[in-house]
């Protein structure tokens, strides 16, 4: 697929090419755009076109007369995107029982896992579907919870008075039995509305009552009425009224549901006059526990699956402990109810004859679940050891409550959490292998690797990698599309060179350079990594510029550390001494050099001719070519390679007589950390220089022209 992404941050246009189900490896030096396109692609699939718009790039904000706008083509096919960045390491949270959330859902529930699960789940479909589209049902269950929440049991077994149902009974029924003198009122106290009545009668009575002895509603004279008002904030409190209420409601709904018996008494004990004695609450206490019984029971029969089953237990013997016995429930053992049950209990009835290949199946699910979690853990176990991490992980816990949890080898117990106890290399580390396992559950269409391994140690590097991508493809990134961003060429050699055979033809690896805002794409391939005295030796027998030839001469010595004859003249040659001088010998008490004796200014020279041929035999004629400025500045202005362009900078300009401190660092110090690995990308051919720093060479010269 080809993606195309204009008018974004620093990116004017940058066309990206992405291969299906492989491994794709964009290297781009830092400050490229590695990130606004990842941002880009992001927010185009997803349709965020508010996100997007924020990628506008500065210069068009206060001046974009063509009215330019973040634009990204070749992503509408693309429905689903999975990105590990800084922002998902930062986002990523360790649970303090767990490593990670839904620890089931992402290393159990497998697309083999959930074949099965759908298998058992046609067996107990008869059973579930008694709680679909049922609505008496539904009013019962429903009921039964709040009548149930309305009350709690202490652990003396009696009930607890700060409950909504005590304190609504506590009293006794006022609503029926109105208490005496108040009788006047029971149109207000007996109506639908009689919590608003109490609220407004009462704030009232104690707002206005004072002011003055006439009514506040009629005017009237209320003097002898004062006490009569009174007493109905004394009697009432719209909050136990609302309980009391709430209790009267749901007992009315239950109705039916309830045995005649258990109808009676509860009519009784909440029409009491003056609220409710022991043998009252013992019996509240018993419809509770009957409630609670069956409650647990049917919810017990609607979230039926086969997790239900602990290993060895016999599925005909155990489906039988399901069904509802109400007369042992007897104060809701009502026709109602019975006619809601049978049914229920047919339903298991038919499924226990049925038990042999439901448990069958059940196996099938139990052995499926046990090889992934052993896999599971061997796997990120093995990784952990290979990276150096001092970490085991366990999945623990039956069925859809198993946890991912971490120990220290260095002690038996798992910890709590992760983040108190991990590295932030550590946290990191855990935090992409995580990322996998969430990509293979989620199933997205473009996995997006945001710079995932730049930070990490060389053997912690490749470890991720074998993680990530050299194990059977239903267990890892491959062949999956993935798109690694990366400023690290590790990653390159590693699949391409060291050990290509084992990534066989799963990558692809391009170099993204940016020219004036403009991303393209160079194909890496393995012949493009060389060792830098490959590099050297190329070059040396190519057309170029003899200059040319002895920068990579002078580098190769260096890498080499063969420091003798020839690299003595190199370094006085780069350094326009006319008089070239020996650093093999250290220097005098004036801080002198001692001067190359002519027999190694002549060996040196003999042994640079026969790599360069086509340059003068003699120091002086030599000094003079790197002496010749415009030759140099011509040099420097035809080269397309910014490794050349720096060298030349040293050799025409006194690098300490450049301000920029960073930038005469970097040119004194060319590529010091690639230069570190056994291989590399071809400097002459990808220019792996950052534009920042040949566009200020750039301006350095021509300060110094000027």
């Amino acid at each position: 697929m080809e993606i195309n992404v204009k008018n974004c941050n620093n990116i004017t246009t940058a066309k990206i090419v992405i291969e299906e189900n492989k491994l794709n490896i964009k290297l781009a030096p830092n400050g490229t755009g590695k990130s606004t396109i990842s941002k880009a692609i992001q927010f185009a699939s997803s349709n965020n076109q508010n996100a997007l718009a924020d990628l506008l790039p500065f210069k068009l904000r206060e001046h974009n007369p063509e009215n330019l706008a973040p634009d990204v083509s070749g992503v509408e096919h693309i429905n689903s995107i999975m990105c590990f960045n800084e922002e998902y390491v930062s986002q990523f949270t360790f649970k303090p029982d767990e490593l990670v959330n839904n620890s089931f859902d992402i290393f159990i529930r497998t697309e083999a896992y959930k074949a099965i699960e759908a298998e058992i789940k046609q067996y107990i479909e008869n059973v579930q579907q008694q709680f679909t589209n049922n609505p008496d049902l539904e009013i019962l269950i429903s009921n039964l919870k709040e009548l149930s929440g309305a009350f709690k049991i202490t652990a003396s077994g009696g009930l607890s008075k700060s409950t909504a149902g005590m304190k609504g009974l506590s009293g006794g029924n006022k609503i029926v039995n109105i208490p005496p003198g108040l009788e006047p009122y029971q149109p207000f106290i007996q109506s639908p509305k009689s919590v608003n009545w109490i609220d407004w009668q009462v704030k009232g009575q104690k707002e206005f009552s004072e002011l003055s002895t006439s009514c506040p509603f009629c005017t009237s004279d209320s003097t002898e009425k004062k006490e009569q008002i009174a007493k109905v904030s004394q009697e009432y409190n719209k909050n136990l009224i609302k309980n009391l209420l709430n209790i009267l409601d749901v007992v009315e709904n239950l109705g039916d549901f309830l045995s005649e018996e258990a109808r009676k008494n509860l009519h009784i004990i909440t029409s009491l006059k003056n609220g409710i004695e022991k043998e009252h609450e013992e019996y509240i206490v018993t419809v509770k526990s009957h409630i609670d019984t069956l409650i647990e029971k049917l919810e017990k029969i609607r979230t039926l699956s086969g997790f239900h089953f602990k290993e060895g237990e016999k599925v005909g013997e155990k489906l039988p402990t399901y069904k509802v016995d109400l007369q042992f429930l007897n104060t809701l053992n009502s026709e109602k109810t019975r006619t809601i049950i049978s049914s229920i209990n047919q339903s298991i009835e038919n499924l226990i004859q049925q038990a042999g290949p439901l448990q069958g199946k059940i196996n099938i699910q139990k052995r499926e679940m046990s090889r992934l979690v052993e896999c599971h853990q061997k796997d990120i176990n093995d990784f952990l050891t290979y990276a150096g991490y001092r970490y085991e992980v366990s999945i623990i816990g039956d069925d859809e409550q198993a946890q991912l949890k971490l120990r220290h080898i260095d002690n038996s117990s798992h910890l709590s959490g992760g983040s108190q106890h991990l590295s932030f290399g550590e946290r990191n580390a855990f935090s992409i292998v995580l990322f996998m396992y969430e990509c293979l559950a989620k199933k997205p269409d473009i996995i997006i690797l945001d710079d995932p391994i730049s930070s990490f140690d060389k053997n912690k590097k490749y470890a991720i990698l074998e993680m990530l991508f050299r194990r059977d493809a239903d267990q890892c990134l491959k062949g999956k599309t993935v798109l690694m961003l990366t400023h690290d060429v590790e990653p390159i050699i590693d699949t391409l060179k060291s050990v290509r055979s084992q990534f066989s033809n799963q990558v692809s690896a391009t170099f993204l350079q940016l020219r004036d805002n403009e991303i393209s794409e160079q194909p890496i391939a393995g012949n493009d990594i060389k060792t830098f005295i490959q590099i050297c030796d190329q070059i040396l027998a190519s057309s170029q510029d003899p200059i040319i030839k002895l920068i990579y001469l002078r580098r190769k010595y260096e890498v080499l550390g063969e420091l003798g004859n020839a690299y003595q003249v190199l370094s006085n040659l780069f350094k326009k001494r006319d008089t070239p001088e020996d650093h093999r010998i250290p220097s005098n008490e004036n801080c002198k050099n001692a001067p190359l004796s002519s027999d190694d200014l002549s060996s040196g020279i003999t042994e640079i001719t026969s790599y360069v041929s086509d340059i003068p035999s003699d120091y002086p004629s030599m000094i003079s070519l790197f002496k010749d400025e415009e030759r140099i500045k011509k040099l420097y202005q035809d080269s397309n390679n910014g490794y050349e362009k720096l060298q030349l900078i040293r050799i025409l300009l006194d690098i300490n007589r450049i301000d920029n401190s960073v930038i005469r660092k970097f040119i004194n110090e060319t590529y010091h950390v690639e230069n570190e690995f056994i291989f590399q990308l071809d400097p002459s051919r990808f220019d792996l220089m950052p534009e920042y720093v040949v566009k200020e060479c750039d301006n350095i010269l021509e300060t110094f022209e000027a």
